[in-house]
């Protein structure tokens, strides 16, 4: 075995046994004339004959062709919607899926085993058909003589794992016979392969395998990959994700990526990326008193702190002695939900929902700016450029003076008056704002020229937009756009092209990279490097 192949609900995983790497996860796959979405991979096995790696989805069975680097939708809906798929299995010329009523399967699992309840053996219904194709037929009469010569994955091999499957001196423990191994922190292993947290709370096994080199493989709901080296059975997280899908805020450092967005509750808050996804630390509302809320708009990186607006206050993180601080409505901010930030050498610009404030970061001090009038109400987008803060609002475009904190209004082309500023950029002199309604173009003399939404974004409402050379990034609900300015050419992205969810909410470049949040997940693009996988 030269990779290992994980199913999630997010695509399929690869992971390169030799080079001890990942691959870029698969979530959208490429055919000869077709996109093919990977949604919600349940089950999936390696074919080594043809090289062909087999994924089952709710709906449908998809061949990957390893050597070719091309999927293909073999079949689509051919068990019904209310029976889901539990094994995959290669025999010697057939291919073998096998379902079972989908009311059935929550409760195979009990707790203090990974060991499903065999009464779903009783309900089994199976499709066959050729191993090099994939078309299946369902079998009148499936029958249990033939599963020995089959090689599965699924519910069948959720077995107990015997003494032989690991090397000399390792044991295996009821009641799966997994190994008692020591796993990263903050984590505590329980004998079922369940993992605890430093909160008491469990992330089950969802599956398990021994590679050919001595390596135990686990998967764990909610906690990612975890790889053993049998021969120390010390345990490493291989792979995790964000704490939460919904992703409206991203802050890029020097070799850490903070990640946030409308992510409250149990397992979720704000994340932090090392590397390109290495090493994964997640922040909690319960981690700390400072924190009350982990609906974050928007972040940035001011004298040596990360400031967060949250919807309960703004909060400033300072990584090198890990201490957190909150600033509300007592410390002079206009309001406890804050919905923009920008800096601008020492100072940090708070937009909020009931006007703006600008802090000095040396001394913390708070100094709101007077506004006689609604104007800087509900404040949307800041972006600070040089000695001017540009401001967006739910009632169009606004500039600010640092120094003197006098505003005036910009006015907006025809077409972009009606509905709120939802994005600002500057490329070179020129600033790029984008409303709900299009984009707009202004030049440092004042000229203007609008893009409208209905005529140029195939009637998407934009929800964000970006600046990286040469092109303009405009994210909407209906998928990415880049634009070109200089031939004023179009191209638009979704789903079919590798984004997790269509739903565009910001987007970062980092180093000829593109970071994409949306409201399913986070999407990296390779745009200036062809080779590379989108």
């Amino acid at each position: 075995m030269r990779e290992l192949y994980v199913a999630t609900g997010g695509g399929v995983l690869v992971y390169e046994l030799n080079r001890n790497r990942w691959e870029n996860p698969a979530v959208m796959g490429y055919g000869s004339f077709e996109a093919v979405p990977i949604d919600d991979a349940l089950l999936l096995i390696h074919d080594e004959r043809f090289n062909y790696l087999w994924v089952v989805t709710r709906d449908k069975l998809l061949k990957w062709n390893r050597g070719l680097d091309r999927w293909e939708i073999a079949r689509t809906n051919i068990w019904p919607l209310d029976e889901r798929p539990v094994n995959i299995g290669i025999g010697d010329q057939s291919l073998y899926v096998e379902t079972i009523p989908d009311r059935l399967f929550d409760g195979l699992f009990t707790t203090g085993t990974p060991i499903p309840d065999p009464i779903w053996m009783r309900y089994i219904r199976r499709y066959s058909g050729d191993r090099a194709t994939g078309n299946l037929f369902p079998e009148m009469k499936p029958g249990d003589n033939d599963t020995l010569s089959i090689r599965w994955r699924g519910l069948r091999t959720r077995i107990p794992l015997r003494d032989s499957n690991y090397p000399s001196g390792v044991l295996g423990q009821p009641p799966a016979g997994l190994p008692m191994l020591f796993p990263p922190p903050p984590y505590t292993w329980l004998a079922d392969g369940t993992l605890l947290d430093q909160k008491n709370r469990a992330y089950p096994m969802t599956d398990w395998l021994v590679d050919s080199w001595d390596t135990f493989w686990s998967t764990h709901w909610g906690a990612g990959v975890l790889r053993t080296e049998l021969r120390g059975l010390r345990g490493m997280q291989e792979l995790a994700g964000p704490a939460g899908n919904d992703i409206r805020a991203l802050a890029l450092l020097d070799n850490e990526m903070w990640i946030a967005g409308a992510n409250e509750g149990d397992f979720m808050g704000i994340s932090v990326m090392e590397g390109y996804g290495d090493n994964w630390s997640f922040i909690e509302k319960r981690d700390n008193q400072q924190i009350r809320s982990t609906r974050i708009e928007d972040m940035d990186f001011v004298g040596e702190r990360v400031w967060l607006a949250s919807a309960d206050g703004l909060l400033s993180y300072l990584p090198r002695k890990k201490i957190w601080k909150r600033y509300d409505v007592q410390d002079n901010l206009p309001s406890q939900q804050v919905t923009a930030l920008a800096g601008l050498r020492e100072e940090l610009w708070i937009g909020t929902n009931d006007g703006l404030a600008v802090m000095d970061t040396r001394s913390n001090s708070i100094t709101r700016i007077p506004n006689t009038t609604f104007e800087l109400q509900g404040i949307t987008e800041l972006l600070a450029d040089d000695s001017v803060i540009w401001v967006g609002t739910g009632l169009g475009l606004f500039q600010v003076k640092a120094l003197s904190h006098e505003i005036s209004q910009i006015p907006m082309d025809n077409g972009m008056l009606v509905g709120q500023v939802t994005g600002l950029a500057k490329f070179g002199s020129t600033l790029w704002a984008s409303s709900l309604n299009g984009i707009m173009r202004r030049t440092a003399s004042g000229e203007s020229k609008s893009w409208l939404a209905d005529t140029w974004m195939k009637q998407t409402e934009p929800t964000c937009i970006t600046a990286s050379d040469p092109y303009i990034w405009i994210g909407t609900d209906g998928g990415l756009f880049r634009f070109d300015p200089a031939r004023e050419s179009w191209e638009h992205y979704t789903r079919r092209d590798g984004l997790v969810d269509d739903r565009v909410q910001v987007v970062r470049e980092d180093r000829g990279d593109l970071w994409i949040g949306t409201a399913g997940g986070l999407t990296r693009y390779y745009y200036s490097k062809p080779g590379a996988p989108r």
